[in-house]
C-alpha cells in the first residue's frame, strides 16, 4: 500500500512540476544553441530548440525577432508535432521540414491573447517532420518559400 502511495505522490509531484514549468512560464534563462539556416538562399540567424524545455518555451514572451532571425526545432524522428501561439506577441510563419526540405507552410500564425489557454488552435504539418523553422510572419511569401524547397543548417 505505502509503496503504491509513493509512486502516485512522485508521479503527482513531476506533473505538478512540469504543469508549473509549462503554464508559469519557469526556465526562461535557458541558453540557446545558435546556427545558420538557409531556405532558398535565404539565411536565418537561429536558435536551435532540441530538448523539451527549449521547444517548450519556444518564442513565447519574445517581443520580436529580426527578418533574418528564426527559431529551429529539431526533433529525434518525424511526427505530426502540433504548435500553438501561447503567450506570443507577432505573428510567425511555421515552415515544417522533413529529409532537408519544406514539407509545408503555415503562414501568418497569428497571437491570440483574448483566447483561453484551451481554446487556443494548434498547428500542424501536412505530413510527419523531423524539424520546424519558426520566422517572421509574412516571409515565407515574401521569398517564395514552397513545398520541395531545400533547407540546410550548418553550426
Amino acid at each position: 500500500m505505502y509503496r503504491n502511495f509513493a509512486i502516485i505522490f512522485t508521479i503527482l509531484i513531476f506533473l505538478l512540476a512540469a504543469a508549473a514549468y509549462f503554464f508559469l512560464g519557469f526556465g526562461r534563462g535557458i541558453v540557446l544553441k545558435k546556427a545558420t539556416v538557409t531556405v532558398k538562399g535565404h539565411e536565418f540567424q537561429v536558435q536551435i530548440a532540441d530538448n523539451l524545455a527549449s521547444r517548450t518555451r519556444g518564442l513565447s514572451g519574445r517581443d520580436a525577432l529580426a527578418e533574418n532571425e528564426g527559431l529551429y526545432f529539431i526533433f529525434q524522428k518525424p511526427d505530426m508535432y502540433g504548435f500553438w501561439m501561447k503567450d506570443m506577441n507577432f505573428p510567425i510563419d511555421i515552415i515544417w521540414i522533413k529529409d532537408g526540405k519544406i514539407v509545408s507552410v503555415t503562414e501568418n500564425a497569428k497571437p491570440e491573447p483574448t483566447k483561453s489557454l484551451f481554446s487556443l488552435p494548434i498547428f500542424y504539418p501536412s505530413d510527419p517532420v523531423d524539424r520546424v523553422l519558426e520566422v517572421n510572419g509574412g516571409l515565407a511569401a515574401k521569398y517564395g518559400f514552397s513545398a520541395g524547397d531545400p533547407v540546410t543548417i550548418n553550426f
